[in-house]
């Protein structure tokens, strides 16, 4: 399986910040893909006006290389009382939709987080942009909420590293 992994966020746009990681999910992400080159090509967005242009600039990067799956990296963050993990897909995509499932499993189990499932997005809704402008199957991870303790768990960059890439063996069985 060809798999692509994109940085959630850009040094500009940085996501949510975490005060328990001390940091935003784009600096998060960068640490955790920098383990995950070995397993899949790594992407930061591109530096465009905007988050359509960016996706749309991020699609022309990504379509040439010919990718079974395109992974995007957050983290959730709300209330502070929020918490779990979930991940994002495109509606109607059965075989994003059942990755999910797996991730979320792997997850709930590994750190012991609520699993809130697999959510999906049509037009307008968030990730849309990158769920439907990818030119094959793509997935938001959402593992856990920054702004919550349960982000301890995932203070272990390279621990999280290892279980996205147990994620990715799994899902190609």
């Amino acid at each position: 399986m060809n798999i692509a992994i994109v940085i959630g966020h850009d040094s500009k746009s940085p996501g949510a910040f975490s005060k328990y990681l001390g940091m935003s999910e784009y600096i998060y992400h960068c640490e955790v893909a920098a383990s995950l080159s070995m397993v899949a090509d790594i992407y930061k967005r591109p530096n465009a006006r905007g988050y359509t242009a960016q996706m749309q600039a991020l699609q022309e990067m990504v379509k040439p290389c010919d990718y079974d799956l395109i992974v995007e990296l957050h983290f959730n963050s709300f209330n502070g009382t929020a918490n779990g993990t979930e991940t994002v897909t495109y509606q109607g995509n059965a075989r994003s939709l059942g990755y999910g499932k797996v991730f979320n499993e792997i997850i709930s189990k590994k750190y012991k987080v609520k699993n809130r499932g697999e959510k999906t997005v049509t037009k307008g809704g968030r990730g849309f942009g990158f769920l439907s402008l990818m030119p094959c199957d793509a997935i938001i991870l959402e593992p856990f909420f920054g702004d919550n303790g349960e982000s301890l768990n995932f203070k272990d960059v390279q621990e999280y590293a290892c279980v996205i890439k147990e994620w990715l063996l799994k899902i190609q069985e």
